[in-house]
């Protein structure tokens, strides 16, 4: 599996999790994505204290500071060394090249990806580090790097589109035609009116304020009310005890913590014509609300839970889904909030 994202999560409790980090892994292989997301999907988060054997604290030159960041920075203390990692992937280097003992991989593919790459007229010349045309092919190996710029959602878009059937909810008064992502005609009102449901329809309204975020994140130390997905189907929700199960350490009950959404498809460098794509309507992130320490203590990891929901062709409507594959029958392509 490859790194999808990782995400940079501390708490304040318990003190272990002054450091936390999530990390999300997917299979590259779309054919493996047909099947339930335990089989091609892990979440792993790892944890310490602040006061730990690992890192230290340094603080920035102030030329090297930009503006708005952080005077500290965290580094490798001095008797630490640095562990061997996979040079196509960033994994543990469990394995090294058997010729110069100085490149070290996760798996054979990828040594043989790199001795085909460029290592192969390297080894034993002096170099170490592979050359930017080499890299440049690893890199196809592996998800690109970026980075996830943190804003926090508009008050008025969340309190809009909160709420289902209670008084005031984002849903009354609103036709089918105001939130439909294809525009509707007077021919296709009633086709709209009966084909789209109701949490696609609060989905489309919740993120037409930031039609490109590729994250949510919903834990709050401020606030102790567990707060719900965004779903994108009324099918297919993740039930507690079965699809969430409790954690194995604590025997806590997971919570939702944060949600990939099918934006970051986009960024994927992923081939949305090919059918047998990586595909999603959005994952969904379950952690242990105690961030207890029994995850972390053998292997430094503690496997989570992600579960998957997809859009759902009645949901979202025929007419649309064909009109993703060409056909427009009649209705206009106007694809600007999402892709799926």
């Amino acid at each position: 599996m490859s790194l999808l994202m990782q995400l940079y999560a501390p708490e304040d409790e318990p003190e272990s999790a002054f450091h936390r980090m999530l990390y999300v892994f997917i299979c590259r292989n779309g054919s493996c994505h047909r099947s339930s997301a335990s089989r091609c999907m892990r979440v792993f988060r790892s944890q310490m204290a602040e006061e730990n054997d690992v890192y230290q604290e340094e603080e920035e030159a102030d030329n090297m500071q930009e503006e708005g960041e952080d005077d500290v920075v965290w580094a490798l203390k001095e008797n630490v060394q640095k562990a061997a990692v996979c040079i196509v992937c960033g994994l543990a280097g469990t394995k090294a090249c058997s010729k110069c003992h100085k490149r070290t991989y996760c798996s054979r593919e990828h040594q043989l990806a790199d001795w085909e790459s460029g290592h192969r007229s390297q080894c034993g010349a002096g170099r170490s580090e592979p050359t930017a045309a080499h890299q440049k092919k690893l890199q196809r190996m592996v998800y690109p790097e970026l980075v996830v710029v943190s804003e926090e959602e508009d008050e008025q878009v969340a309190g809009e589109s909160d709420g289902e059937d209670d008084e005031g909810s984002d849903n009354e008064g609103i036709q089918a035609e105001d939130m439909a992502l294809v525009p509707v005609t007077n021919e296709k009102a009633e086709d709209s009116q009966v084909e789209v449901d109701k949490a696609f329809l609060v989905f489309q309204r919740r993120i037409q304020g930031s039609p490109d975020q590729v994250l949510r994140y919903a834990r709050s130390a401020d606030d102790a009310e567990e707060r719900e997905p965004l779903f994108v189907s009324d099918e297919g929700r993740p039930v507690a005890g079965d699809s969430v199960p409790d954690c194995e350490k604590c025997g806590a009950g997971r919570e939702f913590e944060m949600q990939i959404m099918p934006q970051m498809l986009n960024h994927l460098s992923i081939d949305s014509t090919d059918p047998t794509s990586i595909d999603w309507g959005t994952l969904l992130v379950y952690t242990c609300p105690n961030s207890c320490d029994g995850g972390c203590d053998d292997a430094a990891y503690a496997r989570e839970v992600v579960c998957r929901q997809n859009f759902s062709s009645q949901g979202i409507g025929e007419k649309f889904v064909r009109a993703m594959h060409g056909d427009d029958s009649g209705i206009t392509r106007q694809i600007e909030s999402l892709t799926i």
